[in-house]
């Protein structure tokens, strides 16, 4: 088990950082071209192989929590205990994040695909998947308020808004024409939202542990959510002035 941890975490670290880098080429590449597509395609795939290999080391951390955190420690039971529940706490919310980033990067996906043919989406595989971040969101949101932890508090909250938003997406009564352009970027954007969260929150922890301390530690975890939700409020706002969006009949 821990081997396998092990592994998965070095692809799960190559992998986020080549997205960090490719998550930009869509973005300057003109809409439509050749180059948008292969570049879209490329990191939706990534933040897919991503956000599997995270539910892959999240779901290992909750069966063996002291096996793969503190493998070689022989320690009291009531030190294991504690390092047991405090592992599981922290493998349920990265388990989250992982089903957030993977339903974020699936709709995205599927949503290009289909376009205005909702039926597609309305799948049971599609729909389970959507709905994951919530349900875990639900679980995860007490266990953080009754423990004080405000980061887990934050992140349920936005992984239960997803959910509300991709099936509110999904079952409205009618989409306006050209909708489903708002919906993929917001989820792309949404993608790249967590691939900077990791990467500030984890990679970039020696970077700012002298600098931020104590309260101020929530900061590389909070940033990128709301320099992105800013990012999705803009561009969704461009995107309905150029494709009129809302501005005709719905489709």
């Amino acid at each position: 088990m821990l081997t396998l941890h092990k592994l998965t975490l070095y692809s799960h670290i190559a992998v986020g950082a080549v997205a960090l880098i490719v998550f930009w080429l869509p973005v300057f590449a003109r809409k439509g071209s050749k180059f948008h597509v292969l570049a879209g395609r490329l990191f939706a795939w990534g933040m897919t192989a991503i956000a599997i290999s995270g539910i892959v080391m999240t779901t290992i951390v909750l069966i063996d929590p002291i096996g793969i955190r503190s493998p070689n420690a022989e320690l009291p039971m009531v030190d294991a205990f504690q390092q047991s529940e405090s592992a599981r706490t922290f493998a349920a919310f990265l388990l989250m994040l992982s089903f957030l980033v993977l339903a974020g990067a699936r709709q995205a996906v599927r949503v290009l695909q289909v376009k205005d043919d909702r039926s597609q989406l309305r799948t049971v595989p599609h729909l389970a998947l959507q709905m994951a971040p919530g349900l875990t969101g639900i679980i995860v949101g007490p266990i953080g308020y009754m423990k004080g932890e405000l980061l887990l508090v934050i992140f349920a909250a936005l992984s239960i808004a997803s959910t509300w938003g991709a099936l509110r997406y999904i079952y409205k009564p009618q989409l306006q024409r050209n909708e489903w352009v708002l919906e993929h970027l917001g989820n792309i954007i949404g993608c790249g939202i967590g691939a900077y969260t990791a990467f500030f929150a984890f990679g970039g922890r020696r970077f700012f542990s002298e600098i931020l301390t104590g309260q101020l530690q929530i900061i590389p975890w909070v940033l990128p959510s709301v320099i992105g939700v800013t990012a999705i409020v803009m561009v969704s706002r461009r995107y309905r002035q150029r494709f009129r969006i809302g501005q005709e009949q719905p489709a």
